[in-house]
């Protein structure tokens, strides 16, 4: 196995990982937030989903990608937009197996969970954390672009 391939696959299981503890921190505030305080159950899924996005964020950001770059707010949209994407294919996955090929509704969430996981791991990877980004803002590249 070449080093480039291994040091892929261990930053895609970080990314699983990381993944993990957001459907965890996401799960268990909401359940907080409607069975303890009683909130109503679409605020606390936009509370507990905007809590566990930020982690995810900051924790693939440091963790998973290890990335540097200076202009943070423009990861941080890329990161929401990344999201939004892989929400909409996460959507019509599920809308492609169950409403129009009928299959079961629990495998069809596997599949589209399997899926989507890939997709967000390329658009983060390759949209979000760039190390096209992060080597721009080092001073050596940009005299390497310069010259």
């Amino acid at each position: 196995m070449n080093l480039e391939f291994k040091n892929r696959l261990i930053q895609y299981f970080k990314y699983c990982i990381v993944g993990g503890i957001g459907i965890i921190v996401d799960f268990s505030l909401f359940t907080v937030f409607v069975k303890i305080f009683q909130i109503n159950y679409i605020i606390a899924n936009v509370l507990s989903i905007s809590v566990a996005l930020i982690l995810v964020y900051f924790l693939q950001k440091n963790w998973t990608f290890q990335y540097q770059i200076k202009e943070q707010t423009k990861t941080f949209q890329r990161y929401l937009v990344s999201v939004i994407l892989v929400f909409i294919f996460n959507s019509g996955i599920l809308i492609i197996l169950v409403g129009l090929l009928m299959f079961d509704v629990i495998p069809s969430k596997i599949i589209q969970i399997i899926l989507s996981t890939f997709l967000g791991y390329i658009l983060t990877n390759y949209f979000v954390f760039s190390k096209k980004d992060e080597r721009m803002t080092n001073g050596d590249e940009i005299h390497t672009i310069i010259k």
